[in-house]
């Protein structure tokens, strides 16, 4: 028929290859990688390591980054800690920044007066009962003669029995930061400190990288002149794992092609043999991970780790052909 193209077949497979590769490129530009340990743990767990997992995937201590602000003197870190909470609280990717500032008491008092006997001490199957309740009043009608009774007469019609200064009476007794020019500062008094919880859960590295750059991005124009912003948490642990592997990756595998290619060079002696020889290598590399990240959804650090170790396998079958 005329009009119509005839490729032959070795133009079309090279055609084909291309097209592949390319799309593969594609891929691997939009692939989401991530270096969380947490699937390597129990696929099958049992209630306790369940809930640990659980924790260490999306509880409230994976949510949580510890910021502190060194350099300069105190009243100049405390500034920069009320202008950095101020900007954090606006930010939709934090739900709650604490750095010793008493407004923010306010939604806190709530949260313990709504949740006062899931968390009360004095919750016992007994403190239902009649004796029990009995005691329980007459410990908030007894607090009314004190120095709380002003603060208890408040509370007796919505907790008659007390939960809530029960409660207050175990939290006080634990150790709190120091406070210095009105916000929480270490126990030298050499460092500011914040307390942030993220949205994203702790598994999510690309949310928590997200959180991490924001706080950067607010301290910069926050900071004081002198000071210096540190951080740690889950999220800032994980967001430099994952820095860290992809750049351990790109330097082995890189000095291990490096590697390949002198070595082969030396033997073929010739730049398009060892180009030959290397290019199902390539392929199979780029092809491997679009296939994972397809697959799966996510590319995983020791996946790219492992299959750097692998170059060297891969350049065999070529050798085995020359």
């Amino acid at each position: 028929m005329r009009g119509v193209i005839r490729i032959p077949m070795g133009k079309f497979v090279i055609l084909l290859w291309l097209a592949v590769m390319v799309t593969c490129l594609w891929i691997l530009t939009r692939a989401n990688y991530t270096a969380d340990l947490s699937a390597f743990l129990p696929q099958t767990p049992n209630q306790e390591q369940q809930l640990l997992i659980d924790q260490l995937r999306s509880g409230i201590a994976s949510r949580l980054i510890l910021i502190g602000i060194e350099g300069a003197d105190p009243a100049t870190r405390a500034q920069t800690s009320r202008d950095l909470a101020a900007r954090l609280r606006t930010d939709p990717r934090f739900l709650h920044i604490a750095n010793g500032e008493t407004h923010e008491l306010g939604q806190d008092q709530r949260f313990l007066i709504e949740n006062r006997y899931l968390l009360s001490p004095a919750i016992t199957p007994d403190r239902f009962t009649e004796e029990g309740l009995r005691k329980g009043i007459q410990y908030s009608l007894d607090l009314l003669a004190t120095s709380m009774g002003l603060f208890s007469k408040a509370l007796l019609p919505r907790d008659p029995t007390g939960e809530l200064l029960c409660l207050l009476e175990v939290l006080a007794r634990g150790s709190r930061p120091q406070l210095m020019d009105g916000v929480w500062a270490s126990r030298d008094g050499q460092r500011a400190l914040l307390l942030a919880r993220t949205r994203s859960e702790g598994a999510d590295t690309d949310g928590q990288s997200e959180a991490v750059t924001a706080i950067r991005a607010a301290f910069q124009s926050a900071s004081g002149p002198g000071t210096w912003l540190v951080m740690t948490g889950p999220g800032p642990f994980s967001v430099a794992a994952r820095a860290t592997i992809k750049g351990q990756v790109m330097i082995l595998s890189g000095l291990g092609s490096l590697i390949i290619i002198v070595l082969l060079m030396m033997a073929y002696r010739s730049a398009l043999t060892v180009l030959l020889g290397l290019l199902p290598v390539v392929s199979g590399a780029l092809a491997g991970v679009a296939a994972v990240s397809i697959g799966f959804g996510v590319v995983h650090g020791v996946t790219l780790g492992f299959g750097a170790a692998l170059i060297g396998e891969a350049v065999d079958y070529s050798i085995y052909l020359f």
